[in-house]
């Protein structure tokens, strides 16, 4: 982290925007990302009974964000590079200066002590796995807005059910005991969404009703070794 940014501590809030709306992920507005911003920092005031100035890092290809997050919440002090934005635009994405720009977000971003974004973006998830090499396992240093971790061309990421469901609206799919589900994100309100794999309809579901589907896998014994 740069001299600019301490001391520390430091929230990195990562908003996607663009191309992702609509297609490959929701929109979310600011005040979800502060509102565990926020949370975050008043944990660490009470583990360490001291006040601690508010200060956010933000990545974004949506310049916007800036201006309506120091208008929205004053009493933070706002990092990042609007420029940055702007070379993220649809037009101007695929420059070398756009490619300098997500490089730098990446990298501020593992540097942060606590990261806020959406996991559906492979910018926060770059972020989040290069944190690991700073402090070791980092999983409890983030808050996705949507999806659980994951790495692109990974293996489908399946549930099974153990407890039955019948929809209670058209958002919902029916669910059956011993079903496979294709999970492709947990809301964080109680519910997943994911496809069941034995009628093949996707939509929503109770994330207690199912569990994950380990895969076991046999190793051989090198037993000359």
């Amino acid at each position: 982290m740069s001299k600019s940014y301490h001391p520390r501590p430091i929230v990195g809030i990562q908003v996607r925007r663009t191309d992702k709306i609509g297609t490959e992920a929701a929109f979310h507005d600011v005040a979800e990302y502060m509102k565990w911003t926020e949370h975050w920092f008043r944990i660490q005031e009470l583990r360490n009974d001291s006040k601690i100035e508010r200060k956010v890092f933000i990545a974004t290809d949506d310049p916007n964000v800036f201006k309506e997050t120091r208008e929205k919440y004053p009493n933070y002090k706002v990092y990042g590079d609007s420029s940055v934005a702007e070379t993220a635009q649809m037009n101007s994405r695929y420059t070398d200066s756009s490619l300098y720009g997500v490089i730098t977000d990446i990298q501020m971003l593992s540097k942060c002590d606590y990261l806020v974004c959406t996991f559906s973006s492979q910018v926060c998830r770059m972020g989040f796995e290069l944190m690991q090499v700073r402090v070791g396992d980092a999983g409890h240093l983030f808050h996705s807005l949507d999806d659980i971790y994951y790495y692109g061309g990974q293996q489908a990421h399946e549930e099974v059910v153990v407890l039955s469901h019948v929809p209670r609206n058209n958002d919902e799919i029916e669910l059956g005991i011993g079903d496979k589900v294709g999970i492709a994100g947990n809301h964080w309100d109680g519910h997943s969404k994911g496809t069941n794999r034995a009628h093949g309809k996707t939509g929503l579901y109770p994330s207690y009703k199912t569990k994950e589907l380990w895969r076991i896998i046999d190793f051989p014994l090198f037993d000359k070794l």
